[in-house]
């Protein structure tokens, strides 16, 4: 899926979730004109499961990409919303006049559901922000979801079986208590962080993933802080919290149609680098810098039978890799600048004789470039090669068009 996000959208949805915020409190009494308490349970539950269903696609989307990427990352992802999932599930199902689930469904049995789930996912996302990506050797998704089953097991054991001794977090018709408040500022701030971590991110890589993210993030930044001044849980303060959490999901799952895009160009990459490294013989650019060719890319099975490392060749000057005629490559770079043409020659190296052929290009239209292919020849007839001291015989060179 292509995506139009854009910087100015992202300011232009965020400051029209502050303004619309502002606007519904502002007109509070004529919107409680048109509002009616008694549907808010039907439209809860309908707000709950889009979030839910959002939490269960993307832990099913990370356990099938774990498989291929290994990334930690991507592991993270699936326990935080698998969490997130089941404890929204759970407040969904314990909220206030919901059908008998256990126990009878009550105010604090879903607010500390509710508070676990805000909790962890603030954790979580900014863990994942966080951390850097490492390749893991094992797979662990059996282990996270059992990680999983154990924790929300272990939140809905003392909830429902103590929950008439756990802290009030609401009173009803009062509105919400300091322990309350104080979780969800705690709750604020490390979204806040999160939110600064992924602008971040986005400045650095121009990523619209991220970009998406922050907007998620200034969303659900913006619920937290609606459900510290609600005074019921059927009230108009508490649905907009809800509205406001739904869009922020929503902005998460929109993050997540730029990850096969990602996913996809990553696995390609690896495809070609496997396919360089298995390259009969091996390709090299080198950009001009002086009077020397610096090498850019080098790959190919062929360095690995000269005895050469690739990442130890990078950067360096061909002067200084093709002992002991290291001149002559060079040469014949400055050479085909010279000529303006593709040329082709041979060269021993390592008891070897090689085949090179290099075509002349403007990197960018500005640094000259070399693209070159070698193959190995040995044993069969080669052209004549010059010493690095002699001027070079353009009689020698065979030109061809690449």
């Amino acid at each position: 899926m292509k995506s139009n996000l854009t910087e100015g959208k992202f300011l232009i949805y965020s400051t029209f979730a502050v303004l619309l915020l502002m606007a519904i409190h502002i007109f509070q009494p004529q919107i409680y004109a048109i509002y009616n308490p008694k549907n808010y349970v039907g439209f809860h539950t309908l707000l709950e499961s889009f979030s839910i269903s959002i939490s269960a696609a993307i832990m099913l989307y990370g356990l099938k990409q774990f498989g291929v990427t290994r990334s930690s990352r991507m592991l993270l992802m699936v326990i935080t919303f698998f969490l997130v999932g089941t404890l929204d599930l759970l407040h969904t199902l314990s909220f206030k006049s919901m059908p008998y689930f256990i126990t009878e469904s009550s105010i604090a049995k879903a607010t500390w559901f509710w508070i676990s789930a805000r909790f962890f996912q603030a954790l979580f996302i900014f863990l994942i922000l966080l951390i850097p990506e490492r390749k893991l050797t094992r797979d662990y998704r059996v282990a996270a979801i059992i990680l999983g089953y154990i924790i929300t097991g272990s939140i809905a054991f003392i909830v429902i079986q103590y929950e008439n001794n756990l802290p009030l977090l609401v009173v009803e018709g009062k509105g919400t208590t300091y322990l309350k408040n104080g979780i969800e500022y705690v709750v604020s701030i490390i979204q806040f962080g999160s939110l600064l971590l992924t602008l971040y991110q986005y400045h650095v890589e121009k990523s619209e993933e991220k970009l998406a993210m922050a907007l998620a993030i200034v969303f659900l930044l913006l619920t937290e802080l609606v459900f510290t001044i609600y005074q019921s849980v059927f009230d108009l303060d508490n649905f907009t919290g809800h509205i406001f959490k739904a869009l922020g999901f929503f902005f998460i799952l929109k993050s997540f149609y730029f990850a096969p895009e990602k996913d996809k160009s990553a696995q390609n990459e690896q495809g070609t680098n496997k396919l360089l490294n298995e390259l009969p013989g091996f390709i090299f650019t080198a950009v001009k810098k002086g009077s020397d060719f610096i090498v850019t890319v080098i790959e190919g099975d062929l360095l690995h039978q000269l005895g050469l490392n690739h990442e130890e060749l990078v950067k360096r000057p061909l002067t200084e890799i093709f002992l002991p005629k290291s001149g002559t490559l060079n040469d014949y770079c400055h050479l085909a600048f010279r000529l303006q043409e593709s040329i082709r020659f041979e060269m021993d190296l390592m008891e070897k004789t090689l085949l090179i052929s290099i075509k002349p290009t403007l990197e960018d239209g500005q640094n000259e470039t070399i693209i070159g292919t070698v193959i190995d020849m040995t044993g069969v007839h080669h052209f004549p090669i010059p010493n690095k001291n002699e001027k070079l015989d353009t009689r020698n060179v065979q030109k061809v068009v690449m």
